[in-house]
């Protein structure tokens, strides 16, 4: 790598320059290591004021400017152009129970911010995972648990105070869902749900809901139902899963495709497993349709495992903490479906075995279904506050989620991983009705912004971007440019 010289960076802040022999691991902890190379600086500010003077510096010296929370976006490439703004730093959690919002700094991840409310009797949307970056989950929209009950994380966004370098000078602004500044209004209409490289977002306030509000078993425990298929009876799993569509009333289903870890008795082999959560008392849950089919001995005859579980609130997602460990090349993507059928669903399987079958340094992949009841995330999206959100997939309640992780980074790898994702959303378009939809958060790279939004909201993504970035110092998948 040829590094040209900078001139210092005077922050009393960490301020990382790193040399030729650094390996990128010396300096940025990304999920995955694809497109990661040994950017030209690392910034890890304190302050509002560090942040300005890093942004200063980007421009001043021909650098973009990366933004990092949980480092868990592999889309977003690092290069020896990248300043690297790390903002571990921004921990900060500030909870308004009167006003029933909670303000959080912009490297606040999703398990600290679940932890700290629920230790308070409150929750939030958050997504599937604890290591997650807050803010970075609903720049994409923000998919999880709770989209039954409340919608996307990006729908439940009250403001933002962000960091912009809009007019060829960098500004600080306060934002509120209420604002009636046009350009303001188009700028957190986009965070929610296509924000990506648009600003610095310093911290953002979101709306949290009481635990109690949902008369939850001993105050805080979710019933929950976990069913474990060989890979030999997935057609018995896709069964199952299909008779929960669709999805009705406070629940979420999931259906994950995974390979069976160390330490069980086959290890390595096919697995399948079926996940229904009732957000409600147990005997609500277990009165009721959903949990019928879960229950079902003619569903679960060929299980190898089927429990019927109280899980504390706080440890929703803690059966997702092995998917959250660094390194390794990842790549994610993703599909919103309207339905889904029980052929679609074997197909999807067979495809994934047929891609990890004898391959342990593949073992770690997963395919997820996750399937919600979208009427209240229809409802926020016909109301005047959220109706302009980037949010394009309402009238959709299934997602179709791939993900492949290889211990071996290479351009093999990637092209492999990239050819199976063509291959499962061609399986689970299959008699779908209207275009291809993916997933924000799971960008590929390079980015057809066609892929996720419609023309009307790549033009008006496109427009935002040059009003509030026009120069480009922020890295976004709306300009095509690294």
């Amino acid at each position: 790598m040829n590094f040209t010289p900078l001139p210092p960076l005077s922050l009393s802040c960490d301020v990382r320059f790193p040399e030729a022999a650094d390996s990128p691991h010396d300096h940025v902890s990304r999920w995955s290591e694809t497109y990661v190379s040994l950017p030209a600086v690392v910034v890890v500010p304190q302050t509002e004021a560090d942040i300005v003077t890093a942004l200063q510096y980007a421009v001043d010296n021909g650098l973009r400017v990366v933004v990092a929370g949980g480092g868990h976006a592999p889309f977003v490439p690092v290069t020896a152009k990248t300043l690297y703004l790390d903002m571990r730093q921004f921990k900060s959690i500030i909870l308004k129970d009167i006003e029933s919002t909670v303000t959080i700094g912009g490297g606040v991840l999703t398990g600290e911010l679940f932890s700290s409310l629920t230790a308070r009797g409150f929750y939030t949307t958050v997504p599937n995972s604890n290591a997650v970056g807050v803010v970075g989950a609903v720049l994409g929209s923000g998919n999880g648990p709770f989209n039954s009950l409340h919608g996307f994380m990006a729908d439940n966004v009250d403001g933002i105070r962000i960091i912009t370098f809009a007019n060829g000078k960098i500004e600080v602004r306060d934002i509120h869902i209420s604002t009636k500044n046009a350009e303001e209004h188009a700028l957190l209409s986009a965070i929610c749900g296509g924000g990506h490289g648009l600003g610095v977002i310093v911290t953002m306030t979101l709306h949290v809901y009481r635990v109690t509000e949902l008369s939850l078993d001993n105050n805080d425990h979710i019933w929950q139902r976990r069913i474990v298929f060989p890979g030999s009876a997935i057609r018995d799993a896709a069964t199952l899963f299909a008779s929960l569509l669709p999805i009705k009333g406070p629940v979420s289903a999931a259906l994950l495709f995974g390979r069976s870890p160390p330490g069980t008795p086959r290890p390595g082999s096919p697995i399948v497993m079926v996940i229904g959560s009732f957000f409600g008392p147990a005997t609500a849950a277990e009165a009721s349709t959903f949990a019928t089919d879960l229950l079902a001995s003619d569903y679960t005859a060929n299980a190898a495992l089927a429990v019927t579980e109280s899980v504390p609130m706080a440890k929703i997602n803690e059966s997702t903490a092995p998917f959250n460990a660094h390194g390794g090349s990842k790549t994610l993507d993703a599909t919103f479906l309207r339905e889904l059928d029980v052929d679609r669903i074997v197909a999807l399987f067979e495809q994934f075995n047929a891609l990890t079958e004898g391959r342990p340094e593949l073992y770690m992949s997963y395919t997820l279904i996750a399937a919600w009841d979208n009427t209240v995330a229809e409802e926020l999206g016909s109301s005047e506050a959220r109706k302009n959100n980037f949010i394009v997939t309402r009238d959709r309640s299934i997602l179709q989620l791939n993900m492949v992780w290889s211990s071996k980074t290479s351009t093999n790898s990637e092209q492999e991983a990239q050819a199976h994702m063509r291959k499962m959303k061609e399986i689970s378009m299959r008699g779908e009705t209207g275009p291809l939809v993916s997933f924000a958060n799971n960008l590929a790279f390079p980015a057809s912004l066609s892929d996720y939004y419609p023309g009307h909201k790549v033009e008006g993504l496109l427009a935002v971007k040059k009003l509030w970035d026009p120069a480009g110092l922020f890295w976004s998948p709306s300009m095509d440019i690294e």
